[in-house]
């Protein structure tokens, strides 16, 4: 999944998969925690944990596999 193609899943209420998790805390800037609250405010079906949790999937997907050029 590209970052893109989220806002499209969110608008369609497609949720990604939770195979397992891991759970992490994340320090943020204001700036981006700001455009976190109006992502969940434009998609009140989803948490701000769910939205984070898909940017980053989508980031790391988007990443070649470590050794490996994309």
């Amino acid at each position: 999944m590209k970052i893109a193609d989220l806002p499209k899943q969110w608008e369609s209420g497609e949720r990604t998969p939770e195979d397992g998790k891991q759970e992490y805390e994340v320090n943020v800037t204001l700036e981006d925690a700001a455009r976190l609250r109006a992502l969940a405010e434009l998609y009140p079906d989803y948490s701000e944990e769910e939205l984070l949790r898909d940017l980053l999937n989508a980031a790391l997907s988007d990443l070649p596999e470590p050794g490996r050029q994309k």
